[in-house]
This record gives structure tokens, C-alpha cells and sequence, in this order.
């Protein structure tokens, strides 16, 4: 916003200065004559050149300036909150099954077991249905049946009810069970199974457990959680590398709130935090993330410093350990360059590295198109678009 004012003010400037050049003695001789000494003879291109150069100046300073293009999905953040959501799958895996009716019974003697609805006293017939002569022997043979069944010692003093034709006829067709197998008794003091209780939730006693749980918070835009989960990562870091995890998680944290103060100066703590653990890995996702707040902030050539560290990196790391993860990191370091390259004015260079970054982006889609196929794609509209501008 800065250097928009001073180019407005500039242009504007040099475009008063033109006008006094073109015409002197003008606004009824309140502007001076300005002697142009040796130019004199070249008075007109000398007013039409500081005309043209204030009217250019004027124009950028009013045009927007450039935007950072969104980055694709994917990039080398430690505290990535945007991942399955493993913590819903686990609490439907805990839930306890729905216990049975009748624990401790098989199927028949469940249905035996059951209420038995009230028949009705009026049932409907068919006007051209004939009652079958086995019918009436069926219901006998299940009144018999239901009689046996019952104890001796406590009769009922109402009268049993009729049993409807379905549910006695199969208690016909099968083989009554022994008085003792079916009796009150034994079937109270049959033993329930056992309900699984919920699993309990895991321990955050260790500094990964803090982290994913940070990462769920974080992810469910939690913030108070969140926030109490990030000290309790803080707390449990010990050595270099989990006190690298620890402020890197704290800047992801800030940059997701809009903090970019604090985003910026936790992100240093994790650049020095990585180079005291040696680790390339860490080195160069802490450069990235230090490169970006820059990026946001318009400082590209300090963004330019830390990606082009990075990418160094990148490379080193691509050549020794290989891997296909490796080398979309390598990719993803190429286009942050060629980003920061490009709003610089270097589009020549921000092209070589859009087209080596397709190059590999292709190479990993053949071999996997279902993960890094959208990658390849999104590359290529990138480089498409920049080979466009500069032909333009």
C-alpha cells in the first residue's frame, strides 16, 4: 500500500513537472519559466517523456497489484488439519450393540416367550374359503401341547388363552422340551452376555497423542481445545525435533486465526529449532512455511531467500532418500519459487521452473494417476497460464 502512494504521488508529480516544461508562464504567470539549458532545443520530447513516465506511474499505482495464487492441496505442513476424520470412526466402532431381547434363549424359545397377541374375536373369512378338516386336529394337538408345558405345582386360574393358528401350529411341529429345560427358574437365572463398554479415549500422555489431538481440535474449529491441546504439545516437547513440531503447530495454529505476528515469529522458532536438529526434512518445511508469511506480505525477496534454500534442499533430499513422496515435495518447492519469481518480474525463470515441476508431476502420475493425477493438472493450467502472459 506504501509504494502504491509514493508511485501515485510520483506520477502525479511528473506530470505537474511536464506541464510546467509545455507551458511556461501559464496559470496567468503564476508558473515560472523553467530554463532547460542545453535541452532547450528538446523541450517538447523532455515534457512528453516526464508526462508519459508520471502517466505510467499513476497507472500502476492504481492497477491491483499481484495476488498469490492459491496453492493445491497437499503442501508440507506439519500441523495439517485437513485429514480423515479418524476420531468419528472410532467413537461409532465403541458403540455397545444393541442387547437381545431375551438373553440366554434360542430363537424358539424367544417366540415362546413373546406376548402373545389377543385374537380376534371376530376374524375375517373369506366368503369362498373352506376350513380345512387338519385345522381343527392342529389347534388340539397345540392346545395339548400348551397344557403339558405349564407347571403343575401354581396353576393359572384364568384360563389360558387360544393361541392364534400360525404360532400353534409351530409349536405343534416341534418337539416339546423337557418341563425342567423350559422352567421359570432356570430361565431367570439364565446368564445375560456381557455389554462391551465404550472404549476409552486415548491417552494424550505422549507427544504424538497431544498432536493428533491438537489436529482434531484444530480441524472442527475447536479453537478452546485446540489451544489448550497446543500447551499440552508445548509442555511435552523435549528434544529439538518435537520442539520444532511444537512451534511449527503453534504457527499453523496463529495463521489459521488470522495471527500473522505471531504465525511469523513462531515459524522462526521452528526454523532455529530445525537447523539445531540437523534434520533436512524439518529444515526445509520450516523455510517453506517462512517463505510463504513473507509471500503474504509482499517481502519477495526474503521469500525468495527461504524457497530457493529450500529448494536446495528439496533436491538433496530427493537425490539421496528418492520416494515418490520426496519428489511431489521437490515439485511443491519448485512452484513456491516460481511464484515468488514470477511476481518479481522474472517470468522466463518462473517458466523453467513451472515446466520441470510438470515434468515431475507427470512422472508421478503415470506411476500412481489416482493420487497425484489432480497435481499433474493443476501444473500444467499453471504453467499453460504463464506461458500465455508472456506471450502476450
Amino acid at each position: 500500500m506504501l509504494g502504491r502512494i509514493i508511485g501515485l504521488l510520483l506520477g502525479l508529480g511528473l506530470g505537474g513537472l511536464a506541464y510546467v516544461i509545455l507551458y511556461p508562464g501559464g496559470l496567468q504567470g503564476q508558473i515560472p519559466t523553467l530554463d532547460l539549458g542545453a535541452f532547450e532545443s528538446v523541450r517538447m520530447g523532455v515534457a512528453l517523456a516526464a508526462g508519459l513516465l508520471g502517466a505510467a506511474l499513476v497507472i500502476a499505482a492504481l492497477v491491483r497489484g499481484p495476488t498469490r495464487k492459491k496453492a493445491r492441496d497437499g503442501l508440507p505442513v506439519i500441523a495439517d488439519f485437513k485429514f480423515a476424520d479418524e476420531a468419528q470412526d472410532a467413537k461409532e466402532a465403541a458403540l455397545p450393540e444393541e442387547p437381545r431381547p431375551f438373553p440366554g434363549l434360542t430363537p424358539l424359545q424367544a417366540l415362546e416367550a413373546a406376548p402373545v397377541p389377543e385374537p380376534d374375536p371376530f376374524p375375517a373369512v373369506a366368503a369362498d374359503t373352506t376350513p380345512s378338516e387338519s385345522e381343527p386336529e392342529v389347534i388340539e394337538a397345540a392346545a395339548v401341547d400348551v397344557e403339558a408345558s405349564a407347571p403343575a405345582a401354581d396353576p393359572d386360574p384364568d384360563p389360558p388363552a387360544a393361541m392364534p393358528a400360525p404360532l400353534a401350529a409351530v409349536a405343534a411341529a416341534t418337539p416339546a422340551a423337557p418341563a425342567e429345560a423350559v422352567s421359570e427358574p432356570e430361565v431367570a437365572a439364565a446368564p445375560a452376555e456381557p455389554v462391551p463398554e465404550p472404549a476409552a479415549p486415548p491417552a494424550l500422555d505422549d507427544f504424538d497423542a497431544a498432536r493428533s489431538d491438537l489436529r482434531m481440535h484444530a480441524r472442527a474449529e475447536a479453537w478452546g481445545p485446540a489451544a489448550l491441546a497446543l500447551q499440552r504439545v508445548s509442555a511435552l516437547a523435549t528434544t529439538d525435533r518435537q520442539q520444532m513440531l511444537a512451534a511449527q503447530d503453534a504457527g499453523d495454529f496463529a495463521r489459521a486465526q488470522g495471527r500473522t505476528d505471531d504465525a511469523i515469529e513462531a515459524y522462526d522458532l521452528a526454523l532455529a529449532y530445525a537447523r539445531q536438529a540437523k534434520a533436512p526434512e524439518l529444515i526445509a518445511d520450516a523455510l517453506l512455511n517462512v517463505g510463504d508469511m513473507a509471500y503474504e506480505e509482499h517481502r519477495l525477496d526474503s521469500a525468495v531467500d527461504s524457497y530457493e534454500e529450500a529448494l536446495a534442499l528439496r533436491r538433496q533430499i530427493a537425490q539421496e532418500v528418492g520416494g515418490q513422496d520426496s519428489r511431489r515435495a521437490l515439485s511443491i518447492a519448485l512452484e513456491r519459487l516460481a511464484d515468488a519469481r514470477e511476481d518479481r518480474g522474472h517470468r522466463t525463470r518462473a517458466l523453467d521452473l513451472y515446466r520441470e515441476s510438470e515434468a515431475i508431476a507427470s512422472e508421478l502420475a503415470q506411476g500412481d494417476a489416482a493420487r497425484y493425477g489432480a497435481d499433474l493438472v493443476t501444473t500444467r493450467q499453471r504453467r499453460e497460464e504463464l506461458e500465455a502472459r508472456i506471450l502476450a
